[in-house]
């Protein structure tokens, strides 16, 4: 209401003062017309005198034998004076209406400017009254909106938390279908592709102790196969290591982990080359910071490797009051703005949220024109 008020009062205001500019202006004008009115006045009374002049002088000079006998002269002036008379006498009837007009403007002016400032009298006392009644509202409904809002707040806060609690439920069981998933996984790599090899390999070597005497040559190729297996056996070991941190020092400064990191990479795959610019000034955060950070590059990297087809990678990392922002770029084919649609639980992707969840932080991906991954934790 008050804002209303505030309107209504500003719009008088500017009435006023727009009808009291108006008033100043008519005024001015009709102070004009009447020093024009006496400037006339007194031309007329001054031609009047003269025109007497000439009348008398004209009586004067009458014979009675000669009905008329005038100057030319004095004729003709005669003859502009009152035509000069006629013209001042027109401008006067002029003036005279506008002083008439201005005149009646000025009291309708007046009058508005009267109501105007009753109209904003009227309504302060409006005002005062209502603001007494609202205040005696306000003082009633004060009670009623506590307890509302109180009651209010209750039930957002009990909603709030049947959604976190939903929600950290999700996570948990999608982090624990991770893990159970990650268990399967290497317990299968483990029998598919070490024990079985190692099984192969066991059989392999009873045949080599069957010819080695009796064909030396099957002997040596069954031996060469075994050299292989195992080398290849060794690769996979080394990789199922890196995927358990095996190695993992959480030690190093973060620079130094990073630049060895991309390194890595670099040389795995060296067909795409990989823009690097580390803040060499980062701190080092926890041992839980330090582990999802691998795991994260893991997945994302395994991704632009497998996925993207891109040509060039650029890869950044800084810190800034105390939060690590890190940026991942390829110029691959990017990402459909629903990238996310019917992709299963334990993707790259879906596995990244739920590392950004373990750490609270943020993860955000553009495809638009490649793909460009932007995530953030606080070093804490």
């Amino acid at each position: 209401m008050k804002n209303k008020y505030d309107v209504i009062t500003e719009t008088i205001d500017e009435m006023v003062t727009y009808f009291s500019r108006l008033y100043s202006e008519h005024d001015t004008n009709l102070q004009g017309y009447k020093a024009k009115l006496f400037e006339l006045n007194v031309r007329l009374d001054e031609l009047s005198r003269t025109q007497n002049v000439y009348a008398l002088n004209t009586d004067y000079r009458k014979s009675v034998f000669s009905p008329i006998s005038l100057q030319p002269e004095e004729n003709e002036r005669e003859r502009e004076i009152r035509k000069e008379i006629e013209k001042l006498q027109a401008d006067r009837d002029k003036f005279e209406y506008k002083v008439n007009e201005e005149t009646i403007y000025l009291k309708g002016i007046d009058k508005r400017l009267k109501n105007l400032n009753s109209s904003k009298t009227e309504l302060s006392t409006l005002m005062m009254d209502y603001g007494r009644k609202e205040e005696e509202i306000r003082q009633k409904d004060k009670e009623i909106k506590e307890q509302t809002e109180k009651e209010i707040k209750l039930k957002d806060e009990n909603k709030h938390t049947q959604i976190e609690e939903a929600n950290l439920k999700k996570h948990l069981k999608n982090i624990l279908m991770l893990s159970t998933f990650d268990d399967t996984y290497y317990s299968t790599v483990l029998d598919k592709r070490i024990k079985m090899v190692l099984v192969e390999n066991n059989k392999k070597l009873e045949n080599v102790r069957g010819y080695i005497y009796s064909s030396p040559g099957r002997s040596k190729v069954l031996l060469d196969e075994l050299s292989a297996s195992q080398k290849n056996m060794t690769l996979i070991i080394d990789d199922q290591l890196d995927r358990l941190n095996y190695n993992f020092d959480d030690e190093q400064p973060l620079k130094d982990m990073l630049k060895d990191y991309i390194d890595d990479m670099q040389e795995k795959h060296p067909d795409i080359p990989i823009e690097s610019k580390i803040d060499t000034g980062m701190n080092k955060p926890g041992f839980d910071r330090y582990v999802v950070l691998k795991k994260l590059l893991n997945v994302f990297f395994d991704n632009i490797y497998k996925h993207s087809k891109a040509k060039k990678i650029e890869f950044s990392a800084n810190e800034n009051d105390n939060l690590f922002t890190f940026e991942l770029y390829d110029n691959g084919i990017g990402l459909k703005d629903d990238y996310m649609k019917g992709k299963e639980w334990y993707t790259g992707i879906n596995r990244a949220k739920e590392l950004i969840f373990i750490v609270n932080g943020t993860l955000k991906i553009d495809g638009s024109k490649g793909t460009r991954i932007t995530f953030t934790f606080k070093n804490e």
